[in-house]
């Protein structure tokens, strides 16, 4: 079933032409993607910081977008086609792929290699219901340039694809795509390995205060003759890999199991819930592309949080061949085909220490389909 995410007017805005002083060999780029782009731009220079940007040689009537990340790179080039304020709403993902996309298309030759551009990421496009494509009379930037406002804007999501659909005046623009990592970041495996590595130690610093949320013991199952409950989750592709949280009653409330009695429902409860992970950290391993393993030493609710919006988080907790325990924890993004996966070997009495710090290995931006080999 398609769900209607949000309907928005979007401001399309054009302002004066922007050139840096700086030669575009000192600008770095977050991805080869980016940097493709910006070589195809008929600019003399790029823009040093966030700007909006009027390239009437590239398209009339409408602006492109340049962001800069806090390493100083070009995250993002584009048609300026949303605020920040309507990107934060839909998906801010989703939203530079498209301005980055459709820039990408307009860029192009003519309507064949715009045909050729939409076969090459299986993604459909629709004007006014028609595909888009040779025998169109209007190249695909004379089409956006007929986007003024008020634009009607929608975007989609069913199984592993989405559409945006803009409406202005008597004509609609549709765009169906597939929803995989690789497309919608514009990013390859080691820059997006990369980019976590880099989240993760912006991430060592940051002053985190989290929460759990508040339990009904409507919603919690007895498991133990009554000592233990469960609030039951999400299997993930094999059992019992699932978002399954274990609670013990205190009075009248209920707390995260996290006792020596229970070591395996205590270690899941570590990686799904926030209130026994203050002083404990992790010493990671990061298996990142082409066998490079840099270490990170971070809080363990600093990691958490790293993944808290876009993701959600299972667990399994046994014991490996050596005696210890050892806690598999999967975050699988909630709308692209990847997860990332931390497995941590914990010693039960360094479990309950005071300020532990546990060694785990970390796979990021694994496709889902891997998952069966990897718990091997």
């Amino acid at each position: 079933m398609h769900k209607v995410i949000a309907i928005f007017f979007l401001c399309m805005c054009s302002i004066g032409f922007v050139y840096a002083n700086t030669d575009d060999s000192d600008v770095g780029f977050v991805s080869r993607k980016i940097k493709q782009l910006a070589e195809l731009l008929p600019m003399q220079q790029l823009p040093d910081c966030d700007t909006i940007v009027a390239v009437p040689q590239v398209i009339k009537n409408k602006s492109l977008i340049f962001t800069y990340n806090d390493r100083n790179e070009i995250s993002h080039i584009g048609l300026s086609l949303f605020s920040d304020a309507t990107k934060f709403l839909l998906d801010p993902s989703i939203c530079n792929f498209l301005e980055r996309y459709l820039l990408e298309l307009v860029l192009q030759e003519d309507n064949r290699a715009v045909e050729r551009k939409l076969a090459e990421y299986h993604i459909t496009l629709l004007f006014d219901g028609k595909p888009f494509g040779s025998s169109n009379l209007l190249s695909l930037g004379n089409i956006l340039e007929q986007m003024d406002m008020p634009v009607k804007f929608s975007l989609r999501h069913q199984d592993k694809r989405a559409e945006a659909s803009w409406r202005f005046g008597r004509h609609t623009l549709n765009m169906s795509f597939p929803l995989y990592r690789e497309l919608i970041d514009g990013t390859d495996k080691k820059e997006s390995d990369d980019n976590v590595y880099h989240q993760l130690q912006t991430a060592v610093f940051d002053s985190v205060t989290v929460t759990d949320e508040p339990v009904d013991g409507k919603n919690l199952q007895p498991l133990k003759e009554g000592r233990i409950w469960v609030s039951k989750g999400e299997v993930f592709l094999v059992q019992p890999l699932s978002s399954d949280r274990y609670y013990v009653k205190s009075g009248s409330n209920y707390r995260p199991v996290f006792q020596k009695e229970y070591p395996e429902y205590s270690a899941n409860n570590l990686f799904l819930t926030y209130r026994n992970g203050k002083n404990k950290s992790l010493l990671i391993t990061h298996r990142k592309y082409g066998r490079f393993t840099p270490e990170i030493t971070i809080p363990l609710l600093n990691f958490l949080q790293c993944f808290s919006d876009e993701f959600v988080t299972y667990c399994h907790t046994g014991h490996n061949s050596k005696g210890e325990l050892e806690t598999i924890v999967v975050f699988s993004h909630t709308k692209l085909n990847y997860i990332h996966l931390l497995r941590v070997a914990i010693d039960e009495q360094q479990l309950f220490a005071a300020n532990p710090v546990l060694k785990a290995d970390f796979y990021s931006n694994i496709p889902q389909q891997y998952i069966r080999t990897l718990l091997q």
